[in-house]
């Protein structure tokens, strides 16, 4: 108990707070853990040092309030003012709070480094229990009806945040391996990374497998022996996968694949209709947008007649709602991210060097996936996305506060 309470006092209720949000936003609770960080927020508001250390970081904050600006007046002359102005006003508080409140977490002296001693190996089990819920279901299916392979979900998450959440779980799980002082170290972390494919495959969504191909790639750049074995397994892979035809028994996965009705839903007509449509709007809007949330409202008009919820392309969705300005705006966020991600590889100290590499893999991966949709958009995955954001940013007022002193 005497530890329980030294711990509390060197580290401070917010970390422990950050700790219960992302337990719960991996597991799929991010709607309510919004809530929560949104009220430690507003209490430590009371405080003045807790205040400076909340909007420290003025740079962000002045990009991200031309970003909620420039889509508040796109939302006041779109159809449904009300809603979409205050709906705009909403990102604010989705953006900026989680990436003030994690830095909380983050210490100059390693040993205080809450999200490295604590978040991170927790972050790590997370996604083994994922995984092998998706196993479980997957091995229980087929004990039933044969080795098919199908969309499994995790049992909190849905379709398309089960992908995503395991794309921001991954690199966190790679970095932390990486950082374990024991022998095999590097190839534990590689066995963990074939581990995590096989998760992605179970869920069956095509940008989820593109983006942990891709920052499978990144996280091995480092080290080409695995790197090298790695694409040689994925070329075997594809190779034996056009040889194999049927097993006894067993409903081949390219076989499921290229079946005629898989092939008809996967013919990417509706992806591309949303582009088109998402297109549309802006050459119409392309200066002040539709406004925040409408786009589902104008998609029949500018479309071939269905409906859509939202573009399935981040930047177009950033411009068709928001315009030209608010697209900028928003993308000079996520390139200042970018921009901090490597200047504090470059001079972070080498111990957590491995965290923000693998962080900033995580949020490369998330991008690369909202290039076929807009979920760093929906709360439910919002709220641990941009908290990736504030890790990277809190890593780097470490290393800025170190050089000023």
């Amino acid at each position: 108990m005497r530890r329980v309470i030294d711990n509390f006092k060197n580290y401070g209720y917010e970390s422990f707070v950050l700790l219960l949000i992302f337990v719960m936003t991996w597991l799929g609770f991010g709607r309510y853990m919004a809530a929560v960080i949104l009220l430690a927020f507003l209490f430590d508001l009371l405080f003045r040092e807790k205040r400076r250390e909340l909007f420290s970081d003025r740079v962000f904050l002045y990009i991200l309030l031309a970003f909620v600006f420039f889509s508040v007046i796109s939302s006041l002359f779109s159809i449904d003012r009300l809603k979409s102005t205050l709906l705009s006003l909403l990102w604010f508080l989705v953006v900026f709070v989680p990436v003030s409140y994690v830095k909380f977490s983050l210490d100059g002296d390693i040993n205080k480094d809450f999200f490295a001693k604590v978040i991170v190996p927790v972050s790590f089990v997370i996604s083994l229990f994922i995984v092998g819920w998706l196993v479980y279901k997957f091995t229980a299916y087929s004990l039933k009806h044969g080795i098919v392979f199908r969309r499994y979900t995790f049992i909190w998450l849905g379709k398309a945040t089960t992908p995503d959440t395991l794309v921001m779980l991954t690199g966190i799980g790679y970095a932390f391996l990486r950082s374990q002082k024991i022998r095999g170290a590097e190839w534990i972390s590689f066995i963990y990374l074939l581990v995590m494919g096989f998760g992605f495959i179970l869920t069956y969504d095509r940008g989820g497998v593109v983006s942990f191909f891709i920052i499978s790639i990144l996280l091995l750049s480092t080290d080409y022996k695995r790197l090298i074995v790695y694409i040689l397994l994925i070329a075997a892979v594809v190779y034996l996968s056009f040889k194999v035809k049927y097993l006894a028994g067993v409903k081949h996965f390219f076989d499921f694949i290229y079946s005629p009705k898989i092939q008809k839903a996967l013919n990417n007509r509706q992806q591309l209709d949303t582009f088109h449509t998402a297109w549309q709007i802006i050459k119409d809007q392309w200066f002040l947008g539709v406004g925040t949330n409408n786009f589902s409202k104008f998609t029949k008009r500018y479309g071939s007649g269905h409906w859509y919820a939202y573009a399935h392309n981040f930047i177009l969705q950033f411009w068709a709602e928001n315009g030209i300005l608010g697209l900028l705006s928003a993308l000079t966020l996520i390139g200042l991210t970018f921009k901090r991600w490597f200047y504090t590889l470059g001079n972070i100290d080498i111990k957590r060097k491995v965290y923000v590499f693998g962080v900033g893999v995580s949020f490369i991966g998330m991008l690369i996936g909202n290039l076929t949709n807009s979920t760093i958009w929906i709360i439910k995955i919002a709220l641990p996305f941009w908290m990736l954001v504030g890790i990277i940013n809190g890593y780097y007022m470490v290393v800025i506060k170190r050089e000023r002193y």
